[in-house]
């Protein structure tokens, strides 16, 4: 707006000088010849004209100055302000402070480090059961979706809590199912069921690192399962969530060039079911302890360092196979833990004093080529239930090896897998371990294969073939049968 004036300015400067050589050229027709001297007059008149035209282009110059000053500073919307100031940004990041304040009060202090993360998926299911037996499980087709949305917050540098949410299907009276948050298509479009996932507090003291102490976590609550990091899915369901606390240690021992040395120790104390009953006042309890070494080495074979996870945890169930409490909601948990000697209240094995081991390699094969940032990740596991008491059978061993190729981590990222897991009854809890082996759990056999593509970094698109057979127990209560089982994933994330 002040350009435009001092240039309108400008052309009625430019007009008045224009509009005076006009006036001196009258005026000189006029008295050039009325004079006695028309020669002096004339040439007073030249000085006095040039004089004036002297100073109105003076003026004219200072103002095209100044144009062209205003012009070259930042633009004012009409309406906004009609002077021109130099911005500020601190001026101007204090100002939005201030307005945001006003607006949202002391909220934007709890916004501030608290961040939403979840991911969707819909899933289609194919089952197909082969046993030559009269009664043969029908085959059966559905589909399924999984919903799991929270949120984190950093309330310190030491510490943070945090919420989720996930759908889920009440298949174990008012408690949902404990190792998965699927939703199947069913009953007339009825509304569906929302649980909490997790709810959390965590604390990472700075006073304790010290020395080779590179971080100390203690967390509470209901909360992502630390324990499967050196483990595989024959002890956990990635959607099993722990209730109590865990206390876990990283350690830095070594930091060269080609080797790097880390460990960590990991401790947890779990509440696994409450027994209202004064009678016996048995609750049950889950005590954890797992060690590991995480090492990184080069090594001329591979161009990238070969990396090795090497693990052992050890896990004590207190209480958990008596007086019902492997049972929630009248539903047994049992889930291939063989239940078939005894008063129906006790599980054969009488004890699970579970010991595993699991070793996991991740290097890159394929040197210098357009593959040279896809890895090989294979992995052993191994565990035995020390503790199994059971006088019907001494299936107590489970064990699983398989790989993986690739990783989907952007889009245009692929990877396949491939395990197999032999899991016999009383090796390991039939109630925490896969959930998709087969119709699930212990007392199985079997290969899985998977196959997934990034179809963006938000989106996948995964499939699962899994071929399993029952372990049948010596009293014939299991039937020999396969299973077959096939899953079809689309996959969003946030956050």
């Amino acid at each position: 707006m002040l350009i435009t004036e001092q240039k309108e300015h400008q052309k009625m400067n430019s007009k008045k000088l224009i509009v005076g050589i006009g006036v001196f050229l009258m005026s000189l027709s006029t008295n050039l010849w009325a004079d006695t001297d028309p020669i002096g007059n004339l040439t007073n008149m030249v000085n006095q004209l040039q004089k004036q035209i002297g100073q109105m282009q003076k003026t004219i110059n200072q103002q095209s100055d100044k144009i062209q000053r205003l012009e070259s500073q930042p633009r004012i919307e009409v309406g906004k302000s009609s002077s021109v100031e130099s911005m500020d940004p601190q001026k101007e990041k204090e100002k939005f402070v201030k307005n945001l304040a006003e607006k949202i009060g002391d909220s934007d202090k709890w916004l501030k480090n608290l961040k939403f993360s979840g991911d969707g998926r819909l899933r289609y299911e194919a089952f197909d059961f082969t046993s030559g037996h009269p009664s043969e499980t029908d085959s059966r087709n559905r589909f399924r979706y999984r919903l799991r949305v929270g949120a984190e917050k950093k309330l310190s540098d030491q510490f943070k809590a945090g919420f989720f949410l996930a759908s889920g299907e009440q298949a174990l009276g008012t408690n949902g199912d404990n190792v998965s948050t699927n939703t199947t298509f069913d009953n007339n479009f009825s509304l569906k069921d929302i649980f909490v996932d997790r709810m959390y507090a965590i604390y990472n003291p700075n006073w304790a690192k010290v020395g080779p102490i590179e971080k100390t976590e203690i967390g509470g609550g209901k909360f992502a399962n630390p324990f499967e990091k050196g483990s595989s899915d024959m002890i956990w369901d990635r959607d099993v969530r722990p209730e109590g606390a865990y206390e876990m240690v990283d350690l830095r021992l070594h930091d060269g060039e080609d080797l790097k040395v880390k460990a960590y120790g990991l401790l947890g104390q779990f509440i696994l079911d409450e027994d209202s009953s004064a009678s016996n006042n048995a609750d049950a309890e889950l005590y954890a302890f797992q060690a590991g070494l995480d090492i990184g080495f080069a090594t001329p074979a591979f161009e990238k360092p070969v990396n090795w996870l090497s693990a052992i945890s050890w896990y004590s169930f207190s209480d958990y196979t008596n007086v019902s409490n492997f049972t929630v909601g009248g539903t047994s948990l049992a889930r291939g833990n063989s239940n078939f000697i005894g008063p129906a209240t006790e599980l054969d094995a009488e004890d699970f004093e579970v010991i595993e081991l699991y070793n996991e390699f991740k290097f890159y094969p394929f040197g210098d080529t357009a593959l040279s940032d896809v890895a090989l990740a294979p992995f052993f596991d191994l565990a035995t239930n020390t503790q199994n008491k059971s006088q019907q059978n001494d299936e107590a061993l489970a064990w699983a090896f398989g790989a993986k190729l690739g990783g989907l981590k952007k889009k245009g990222d692929w990877e396949l897998g491939y395990t197999y897991k032999r899991i016999e009854n009383d090796a390991v809890v039939g109630a925490f371990n896969d959930s998709d082996f087969g119709l699930g759990h212990s007392g199985k056999r079997g290969s899985v294969f998977k196959m997934g593509y990034a179809l963006t970094d938000n989106i996948q698109l995964n499939g699962t073939a899994i071929f399993v057979n029952n372990l049948a127990t010596g009293t014939g209560s299991v039937r020999d049968e396969e299973q077959r089982r096939f899953q079809a994933d689309l996959v969003w994330k946030f956050g």
